[in-house]
């Protein structure tokens, strides 16, 4: 569907203490499928999914927005 850049999701989640998609699931409320069809980019996050994962991952709309909508990646 599109490119997601994984490994600066996963440097967030480390990043916010995070090591895990069950915790992240705890934090955000988002269930693991949801969360992990995003990381594929199986799913387009939401506006306020994309909200909930910032307020998680303590980065900024715009920080998580270049991690998600990243260009064609090498």
């Amino acid at each position: 569907m599109r490119n997601i850049d994984a490994k600066e999701f996963k440097k967030a989640m480390v990043e916010s203490n995070i090591d895990s998609y069950l915790q992240l699931e705890e934090a955000t409320g988002l269930n693991r499928s949801t969360l992990s069809s995003i990381v594929k980019g199986e799913q387009k996050p939401s506006y306020d999914t994309i909200g909930v994962l910032a307020d998680a991952l303590h980065l900024t709309y715009e920080e998580l927005g270049r991690i998600f909508f990243t260009k064609e990646l090498a």
